[in-house]
């Protein structure tokens, strides 16, 4: 495929990101390269098979002033923050956590102390979840990113974004929109209320909750990162359906309840709750969710259904009708060169 041209401002990070996706499958068809991959990109993890259980291996970045503002986190939150954003990569295909790997990028200036607290979180985080910090990298930038590599074993089915049904009941883990409207107080000038700061600091990779959900024969999945809208399309693209979400269902904390209740879309529209969010077949009842949610270890939620082909997505509002919303979504490049969580500028 030839090389697309056009700034990435102009095209927007997720069309850059299937055109590469395009391009690298038609080169591992070309070369012969990559055999035992069995989950390639533009997936939450890759799976490969390795002779025992496949892996699942993801990647993801935590950057100063693009995803967090100096001041909005305590050194050791970060390194929670970095290793349950990869986490929840792993949780969205069924994966159990087994290694991580951690580069940091450092200006020359920061205290040792500050590095310290950082990557001894990130060690701790990682084990809390059943794996080890082996490795990584240290190099000098201009201002503090965290790149984290998750290693994941396959124990039982792996979940892919393709795969939903016309007719599939849309479920997530948790509540929604909480981060998000962290990020808002906090770009306001303000402090955010305690329960919103939590979810945003300490975000919880559901992998309990993605093992149960592949288990009892979800059809596909997907962490809620750009946003429950956003992330929805690329699932409903990945599986070549259309899908109906009910604004009133979306589980909220009373404080974004407020917040949605007075014209905001925090919970349809707002990023970094690293929540899953999954296809279930259509006879897996409510009491049988009500199972399933114990298993999960987590409140689980209908939303909605995923519909025909070519039907898109549609936000119903409590009448019962399309709903417009400002947003679908984060994007890091289609907002501008400095975007912050759900599109907003992160003040310099």
């Amino acid at each position: 495929m030839a090389e697309v041209r056009g700034s990435l401002s102009a095209r927007g990070e997720h069309a850059f990101l299937d055109a590469l996706c395009e391009r690298l499958a038609e080169r591992r068809r070309s070369s012969g390269a990559g055999s035992g991959l069995l989950v390639g990109p533009g997936d939450d993890a890759a799976v490969v098979e390795t002779g025992g259980r496949p892996l699942a291996i993801t990647t993801d970045a935590l950057v100063e002033r693009v995803h967090f503002r100096p001041g909005w986190l305590a050194p050791a939150e970060l390194g929670v923050r970095a290793i349950a954003v990869a986490l929840s990569d792993l949780a969205a295909t069924g994966a159990t956590p087994r290694w991580t790997l951690v580069s940091a990028i450092v200006p020359p200036d920061r205290p040792t102390s500050e590095l310290d607290r950082i990557l001894e979180a990130c060690a701790a985080a990682s084990e809390e979840s059943g794996a080890a910090m082996i490795g990584g990298n240290l190099s000098r930038g201009d201002a503090l990113s965290l790149t984290v590599t998750a290693i994941g074993e396959m124990e039982g089915p792996t979940l892919e974004r393709r795969g939903a049904r016309p007719g599939d009941r849309l479920v997530v883990t948790g509540t929604l929109g909480a981060a998000a409207a962290a990020v808002d107080v906090w770009l306001d000038g303000g402090e955010p209320p305690p329960a919103l700061r939590e979810r945003f600091a300490r975000p919880v990779a559901r992998l309990a909750a993605g093992r149960a959900l592949a288990a009892a024969g979800a059809t596909a999945a997907i962490d809620v990162s750009d946003g429950l809208l956003a992330d929805l399309g690329h699932l409903c693209r990945a599986s070549g359906v259309g899908a109906e979400v009910e604004r009133a269902r979306l589980p909220r904390l009373v404080q974004v309840a407020i917040r949605d209740a007075s014209g905001s879309d925090f919970a349809a529209t707002g990023g970094e709750d690293y929540e899953l969010l999954a296809a279930l077949p259509p006879g897996i009842d409510d009491d049988a969710i009500t199972a399933l949610a114990r298993a999960c270890d987590v409140e689980l939620t209908v939303i909605g259904r995923c519909t025909a082909p070519g039907t898109g997505i549609r936000l119903l509002g409590e009448d019962g009708r399309d709903r417009a919303t400002a947003r679908r979504g984060f994007d890091h490049f289609a907002d501008g060169e400095s975007p912050g969580p759900r599109g907003r500028r992160v003040p310099d």
